[in-house]
């Protein structure tokens, strides 16, 4: 679900307390970064693979490749 502005405030909150935040920019919304979505979660961390987080936001990829 690509989620709103809850969606984002809590993502907000938690990347705030340092909590890993993973957003899946394929669905839009919150996630691909509206409603103030903390930009520094929308950046790849250090634990995923290119290939890992350019699936997360590839709308061409099935579910199960991005899962």
């Amino acid at each position: 679900v690509e989620g709103g502005p809850g969606v984002s405030q809590e993502a907000s909150t938690a990347h705030a307390r340092g909590a890993a935040v993973v957003p899946v920019m394929r669905t839009g919304g919150a996630s691909s970064g509206d409603f103030d979505f903390p930009q520094g979660a929308l950046q790849k961390p250090r634990y995923s693979t290119e290939e890992q987080w350019a699936l997360l936001a590839s709308r061409d990829a099935s579910v199960e490749e991005s899962a």
